[in-house]
């Protein structure tokens, strides 16, 4: 095996984990992927709080000469409530709200319900079975 192929994702991942202490969000770092998490009682509060930690995390990144990919950033508030006004952004960019979201490969929705990993599933196994049959 080359030493690159090691080498690079190993500094690259003792490189961002540096990124925890940006900030006050409840960081987890996977590959490539990370995800920031963050509670609150008061939505206003917890809006507020969020872009400012946003602003710490873009200053963090761009001195470390590194970039987010706001397009495929986005953010879900777990609550019961669904029509709560809550915008995000970095740097001016907007970031999208979602209802569901794919995280550490299991779907789950804003009331950390199944219905959309299950959903996923019933097609992959239809589809699999359907191969199946035809064999």
């Amino acid at each position: 095996m080359p030493q690159g192929s090691v080498v690079r994702p190993l500094l690259f991942l003792i490189y961002i984990n540096d990124s925890v202490k940006a900030s006050k969000f409840n960081t987890v770092l996977y590959a490539d992927d990370t995800n920031l998490h963050i509670s609150g009682k008061n939505h206003e509060i917890l809006e507020k709080t969020v872009n400012h930690e946003l602003k710490k995390i873009d200053h963090w990144v761009r001195a470390n000469k590194l970039c987010i990919n706001c397009s495929k950033s986005n953010f879900m508030l777990m609550n019961n409530h669904r029509n709560i006004n809550f915008s995000v952004s970095i740097n001016h960019y907007p970031i999208s709200k979602q209802s569901s979201l794919k995280y550490l490969g299991v779907i789950s929705d804003y009331k950390l319900n199944w219905k959309p990993q299950i959903e996923k599933l019933v097609t992959q196994l239809s589809k699999s079975c359907g191969m199946l049959f035809k064999l």
